[in-house]
């Protein structure tokens, strides 16, 4: 699966955390490290709950600003307007977040080409004095 949305462009990469159920106490409770964080839509309010330590980006169905002023806010891309992603990303599913592009679950080839592109990037942002 490969989507286009709107959102906060940058580079990451990491497995699917996958949020449905709001109606538990804390629904982000026991993100992984170096995880995607995928869901319906994510609140200001529910910012408080996630421990984005361990989010490497985000991606959610609705499109919403609230969603990109928390993503570069904390440094983190975010793909927001992807319809139906949480009934197709699984948790656990590998995800790469390519400046507006989510993939998931790529093949070698795709890896390969979007660590390269991570690195050129990479090198555009450093700073030697």
């Amino acid at each position: 699966m490969t989507e286009r949305g709107t959102g906060v462009k940058g580079f990451a990469k990491g497995k699917a955390f996958v949020v449905k159920d709001f109606s538990v106490r804390n629904p982000f409770e026991g993100i992984p490290s170096g995880s995607i964080l995928v869901a319906p839509a994510i609140t200001l309010s529910d910012s408080a709950l996630i421990d984005f330590k361990n989010v490497t980006g985000m991606v959610t169905e609705e499109e919403s600003a609230e969603v990109c002023l928390i993503a570069r806010g904390i440094g983190i891309p975010a793909v927001v307007g992807i319809q139906g992603c949480t009934n197709e990303i699984v948790a656990g599913d590998r995800v790469l977040i390519r400046n507006l592009d989510v993939l998931v679950n790529p093949d070698l080839e795709t890896v390969m080409e979007f660590e390269d592109l991570r690195a050129q990037a990479d090198g555009q942002l450093r700073f030697d004095f």
